[in-house]
């Protein structure tokens, strides 16, 4: 295996090329930058700070990984920004490295998809397989379990947790806590759950049961009682807890960190209820 490093592009001293990588036109790889094996990128593409890309990634042109966070209590230390194995990153992508307060470190897992314009802010870690299509941008500190995917100029508020295989649509802003498998809509105004990401379970292969299982859970959870949320998931943990959905969807809301969480408009559970 060969490392292709076009003569226009600038490497400083002390960056760590990986065999088999691929580096275009006039791109800057930093001194602090370990770049895995097999990755690729493309012309004009800028990766600074102390910032570890996995094998098999490909970043595209007039993206910026690594850069410093967008806060003013930055100063300067050495923080870091990990990318996983795989993952693809579009033109025009921003991902920026972590701050001292918010724990160093800003992660995305392995085979995530930034689709062109995304933006990825400070401290935020990112589970395996996440999508983020064009222009959706997440605030510092945010965490977005595996295989969610947030729509297109969709915007994420800081500390705002999005559970796995949510579903968040297009142009929607995002204040609040979205549970695991959850579907939030809010076209250009604040979301609301409209009920379970029924069609990725399905494409994903889960149990039909467990579905099931899961959709009754839901309807409990938000469907009118007066209670707590957090006290109707303990009580659905004990009738439900030998399903592991619905067990997912519960450890969430037990991790709830004093944001609220995204809720259904009254009234509107058809999305949970509807045949499967």
């Amino acid at each position: 295996m060969t490392t292709n490093i076009h003569s226009s592009a600038i490497v400083e001293d002390g960056a760590k090329i990986g065999d088999d990588v691929s580096i275009g036109a006039f791109s800057h790889i930093g001194a602090d930058v370990d770049i895995g094996v097999g990755s690729q990128i493309h012309t004009n593409v800028v990766i600074t700070g102390f910032t570890k890309i996995g094998p098999g990634c490909d970043i595209y042109p007039f993206s910026v990984i690594g850069g410093p966070p967008q806060d003013f209590k930055y100063d300067g230390s050495p923080t870091k920004l990990t990318v996983g194995g795989g993952t693809l990153i579009r033109e025009h992508c921003t991902i920026h490295r972590g701050t001292p307060h918010g724990g160093g470190i800003t992660s995305i897992g392995d085979n995530c998809f930034l689709m062109v314009a995304a933006h990825v802010a400070h401290d935020c870690q990112i589970g395996n397989g996440v999508v983020m299509i064009n222009q959706a941008t997440l605030a510092g500190h945010c965490e977005v379990g595996d295989h969610a995917i947030v729509g297109g100029l969709s915007a994420v508020h800081q500390y705002v947790r999005i559970g796995k295989h949510a579903f968040i649509a297009g142009m929607t802003g995002i204040e609040h806590d979205v549970i695991p498998f959850g579907l939030a809509k809010g076209i250009l105004r604040r979301a609301h759950l409209t009920g379970l990401n029924l069609v990725g379970l399905k494409r994903r292969g889960f149990p039909r049961d467990e579905i099931h299982s899961l959709r009754a859970a839901y309807r409990e959870i938000f469907d009118g009682e007066s209670s707590e949320i957090s006290d109707r998931a303990e009580r659905i943990a004990q009738k439900y807890g030998e399903h592991y959905l619905v067990m997912d969807l519960v450890n969430f809301i037990r991790g709830r960190t004093g944001r609220s969480f995204c809720l259904p408009q009254p009234g509107n559970m058809n999305r949970a209820t509807e045949a499967f």
